[in-house]
């Protein structure tokens, strides 16, 4: 979907999740950010599998997924910045026993020995000390809170490599958390959280002033609720994939189709509770509401489900808002704003 000439000054975010590619394309203008366009390709067939299942494709198909999203979305940038997956990364917030004027270089190495499940030399490592509440730094004394992040260099080179060949220039590499993260943070709301739902994960993310403080991952998303349906309404996977996509409630099928695809993601969402409770209770932060993000979130009738099951309001993800696009696109950037989360946010780290 094409929705705007091109510029010299663009960039295009990329989202390759499990089950799809995503990208979304900004350009600046007199200091105005615009969608110029986006676009979204199942990797399922690529694999020979069904559209939405979660797959993980060969250097070639990948290659060529990328170059067909490209192309059929008609992105021009050259710039890009690509969001790397949870999976080929490692993100935690880890709490330091050090003074206020300690260097934190050398015990943040130490820390991440302990905590990252690969060898220092495996991996790009990234750290930023985060700022501690009045709570934490009543009851927290001499130590600092400190977010560390890293990515697998085979991770980093195998998508250099595939960016290459795609030909865009350079393009840095985040994690996908903070693609999220930037996206829908906004100054009016110094705390946030997310809960993102993709194809096999559903992740919580707890952000201050735009800085992650506490993630939450569990195995629950779009292809696990598919292969629920699939059990429990005895069909086969591609049926259950477009009974989801249709789902419709005022179908009479509609309350059994809902039965199964929520409970596939009770545990997470009880989970994901527990982990806001324990936060606001060792920071004093409350969290009224939560942003529901992941092409998981486009299922009728989830953010309901999410909010009984949290007790909190849930607003579904709207990131599109940050950038200008033409009115008569409203309705539909609100549709299927939350599955673009992560693409949006990647493409907006080159204006920050």
């Amino acid at each position: 979907m094409q929705a705007g000439s091109t510029s010299t000054d663009t960039v295009v975010g990329i989202d390759i999740g499990s089950s799809s590619m995503k990208v979304v394309e900004l350009k600046q203008s007199k200091g105005v950010i615009t969608l110029s366009t986006y676009g979204e390709v199942q990797l399922g067939p690529y694999a020979n599998r069904e559209i939405g299942e979660s797959v993980s494709l060969d250097t070639l198909k990948e290659q060529q997924a990328l170059v067909d999203i490209i192309r059929e979305s008609a992105v021009k940038a050259r710039n890009a910045v690509f969001a790397m997956p949870l999976s080929s990364s490692f993100v935690t917030n880890v709490s330091i026993e050090a003074d206020a004027d300690a260097d934190l270089s050398a015990l943040v190495r130490i820390e991440a020995r302990k905590v990252i499940p690969a060898s220092l030399s495996e991996i790009t490592l990234d750290w930023a000390e985060v700022e501690m509440t009045k709570t934490e730094l009543a009851t927290e004394q001499n130590k600092r809170n400190v977010l560390i992040a890293a990515i697998q260099n085979s991770a980093l080179e195998r998508y250099k490599i595939l960016m290459q060949f795609a030909g865009l220039v350079k393009p840095p590499t985040e994690i996908e958390c903070f693609s999220v993260i930037r996206s829908l943070f906004t100054s009016e709301e110094e705390d946030i959280a997310i809960i993102d739902i993709g194809a096999v994960s559903a992740k919580l993310y707890i952000a201050r002033k735009g800085l992650l403080m506490r993630m939450h991952r569990i195995r629950a998303g779009g292809a696990v609720a598919s292969k629920q349906i699939s059990q429990v309404l005895e069909v086969d996977f591609e049926t259950a994939e477009k009974m989801k996509y249709a789902a419709d409630r005022k179908n009479s099928s509609f309350a059994e189709l809902k039965r199964a695809h929520d409970s596939s993601y009770d545990r997470a969402f009880r989970e994901f509770r527990q982990v806001l409770t324990e936060y606001e209770e060792k920071t004093g932060i409350t969290l009224d509401s939560v942003h529901l993000s992941g092409g998981g979130a486009l299922f009728p009738g989830i953010d309901t489900h999410l909010s009984q099951a949290i007790n909190r309001e849930v607003i579904p993800a709207n990131p599109f808002s940050k950038v200008a696009y033409p009115a008569f696109m409203e309705d539909i950037m609100d549709e299927i704003g939350p599955s673009f989360t992560v693409a949006l946010g990647a493409a907006l780290r080159s204006f920050e």
